[in-house]
């Protein structure tokens, strides 16, 4: 307690002060120590002893306490012979009984801390809380409801603006939504659809696949998202396992197509699909797709097993200067189909293998493949060049001139040519180019005949392969000279081709026997055959005429051109035309001669008979042909005038 008289603090167990000596006088109840001090109850005590109190002389009044000392609110002292300093915290001055209480009073009412340093221990002090205070403090906080209603619509807003956020930007939340069917992310539907399927709700977790998937592909419009891949492949096998197949495959499909070319399991869904299906030939397409888009060696490895093996051929493709026999086989027994068209699909467009193939000269590229079933082999393919080197051009002995007499001439093949044993030399003299028809040259020299005379020679090496063609005009001024060649002033008995009427010919050969419609080629209108005994007379329309267009005789009623006719023979019948004297060839037939008016030539017959025939060229480009029968003793024994138009 406080001595009323100096203010010194003592123990409330004395009861004189040790400093006046004076004695202390208690109360029931009474306050002591700093809460008396705080309170104003020194004055108070003061008052009731009749004393003067310590007055407070401002709001820094100074109060000393075993080398301590209070200012206002600030504590100063000094050390204390334990060495500590005497520390008051949160102490405020209050002025005389009766002054008003402040909120600063209240803070401080109900408890007040004080350390001190006395004997060498610590004092904390509890005071008792001031009735008057408390009911002060009531009156003075009373309860404002509206703003409490304020703070509680606020808190409400926060509230619901926090559930919003969080279900709209959190991963639980749009789970949650997606739960609850509402607008999500298409990531919640998809990890939705998952759990459904872990809990066997399959039904249920295609419909989240779906509105995930549906979500995805309004986003793909929009802004350019990405596909979710893995969702896509889950719900395709969804669909797989509630035998909703097609749909499964149109994922698949889709995914490898369009959305992701090298997606290894759509592909491979869709291959066990194929091959569960029976679609072997799909399936093994599509595992050639899939290899060539992802390059995993075990789709074509799949292939190979799935198809048949391709056709081998017995010989390689390349180069080869000989024709070939293309020999093809399965190894499996399997059908083969090819083709040397580029653009033909096989097996459809193809042609079935049963025999060899012969490869003339020239650049074949050959396709073939197996068949087994639906199920076709990859393709062989094999490009053959076949090109068989040609002779060098054979070279004469007789240097193109003009000579006095008639000459022969000798023929060898190129130098280059010379040790080859297989070439053949063919030759013409009688104005033709030279072909398999023509004469061979077998060593010995050719007679040429007089005035103007064209050798042409052509050397064939055992390819077939002909050179370049030699040829040499000579000028021979030595008889004989040939003929003139057959030509349209020829006529025989007075009847000229395309001249002579049907009314003209009657009044000399009186009516036919006989008369029938025929076509003569080239002659679009039908034509009158009128048949006699000797024979028979074709006629054709032409400007309301009826003109003579063949003339056939078998008798000598009728004679042919040159005096020539029936019971000639063949000598008879050369002479009276051109003979450039050309030798048989290996066929039996001679050219006889071949100019720009026309073309004799000499036919052997496969029944020992033989044709010698002429043709002359008309000024308005169409023939007239003479044609001799005659019999295998070598008689005219027919004789046959057409015009070919």
């Amino acid at each position: 307690m406080l001595c009323p008289n100096c203010g010194k603090y003592s123990s409330d167990n004395i009861i004189v002060c040790p400093q006046c000596g004076k004695l202390l006088q208690r109360r029931r109840n009474q306050d002591v120590g700093v809460m008396a001090i705080r309170q104003g109850k020194r004055a108070r005590m003061a008052a009731m002893l009749g004393e003067p109190a310590v007055p407070l002389q401002s709001e820094k009044t100074t109060f000393e306490y075993q080398g301590a000392s209070r200012i206002g609110n600030e504590i100063t002292g000094s050390q204390n012979s334990s060495g500590q300093i005497p520390v008051y915290a949160d102490v405020d001055v209050f002025g005389v009984e009766g002054d008003p209480l402040t909120e600063e009073d209240l803070r401080f009412e109900d408890k007040i801390h004080r350390s001190a340093v006395y004997g060498g221990t610590t004092e904390e002090i509890l005071l008792p809380p001031n009735p008057a205070h408390a009911r002060r403090n009531r009156k003075k906080h009373a309860v404002n409801w509206w703003k409490i209603g304020i703070a509680l619509g606020v808190l409400f807003v926060f509230i619901l603006g926090g559930i919003f956020i969080f279900l709209r930007q959190t991963d639980t939340g749009q789970k949650i939504l997606a739960r609850l069917g509402q607008d999500a992310s298409s990531t919640a539907y998809w990890e939705i659809g998952e759990e459904r399927m872990d809990t066997g709700d399959v039904e249920n977790a295609i419909l989240a696949f779906e509105r995930a998937r549906a979500i995805d592909e309004e986003a793909m419009e929009q802004d350019n998202a990405e596909y979710n891949v893995p969702g896509l492949l889950m719900l395709a096998s969804t669909y797989e396992a509630t035998n909703r197949t097609a749909e499964a495959e149109q994922i698949y499909i889709d995914l490898y197509t369009n959305i992701v070319p090298t997606a290894n399991d759509a592909y491979t869904n869709e291959i066990r699909i194929l091959l569960a299906t029976g679609r072997e030939a799909e399936a093994a397409d599509l595992m050639m797709q899939a290899y060539q888009k992802t390059g995993q060696t075990s789709y074509r490895t799949q292939r190979n097993e799935l198809l048949p093996k391709a056709p081998e051929t017995n010989v390689y493709a390349g180069l080869y200067e000989e024709k070939k026999y293309i020999t093809l086989t399965s190894q499996e027994g399997y059908d083969i189909y090819y083709t040397f068209n580029a653009e033909a699909q096989l097996p459809e467009e193809g042609t079935h293998y049963e025999q060899e193939i012969f490869l003339d000269e020239g650049i074949y590229t050959m396709r073939a493949v197996a068949v087994n079933g639906q199920l076709v082999s990859d393709e062989l393919n094999a490009v053959y060049r076949i090109i068989m080197p040609s002779p060098q051009t054979p070279r004469a002995s007789l240097a193109p001139n003009t000579y006095k007499q008639r000459q022969r001439v000798r023929l060898w093949p190129g130098l280059d040519n010379m040790e080859d044993d297989d070439i053949t030399i063919y030759y013409t003299i009688d104005g033709s180019l030279p072909d398999a028809d023509s004469p061979i040259y077998t060593g010995d020299p050719v007679l040429l005949p007089g005035n103007y005379v064209d050798l042409h020679a052509v050397a064939v090496n055992r390819y077939g392969k002909a050179s370049n063609t030699l040829s040499i005009r000579y000028k021979i001024l030595a008889k004989p000279y040939p003929l003139t060649s057959y030509d349209i002033n020829d006529t025989g008995s007075g009847l000229t081709l395309c001249l002579t009427t049907w009314d003209e010919f009657r009044a000399v050969y009186g009516d036919a026997l006989d008369m029938e419609e025929v076509r003569l080629s080239g002659i679009a209108d039908p034509c009158q055959k009128r048949i006699y005994p000797w024979g028979y007379a074709v006629f054709y329309k032409q400007s309301g005429r009826q003109l003579l267009g063949e003339l056939y005789f078998t008798t000598s009623i009728i004679s042919a051109p040159r005096g020539t006719g029936i019971g000639n023979t063949e000598n008879d019948v050369v002479g009276k035309f051109r003979d450039m004297g050309q030798l048989a060839s290996a066929s039996g037939n001679r050219g006889l001669y071949e100019n720009d008016s026309g073309k004799g030539k000499i036919y052997q017959q496969d029944d020992g008979t033989r044709i010698i025939r002429y043709t002359a060229n008309t000024a308005d480009s169409h023939k007239w042909q003479l044609e001799y029968t005659l019999s295998a003793s070598g008689v005219v024994v027919a004789v046959d005038q057409l015009y070919i138009p």
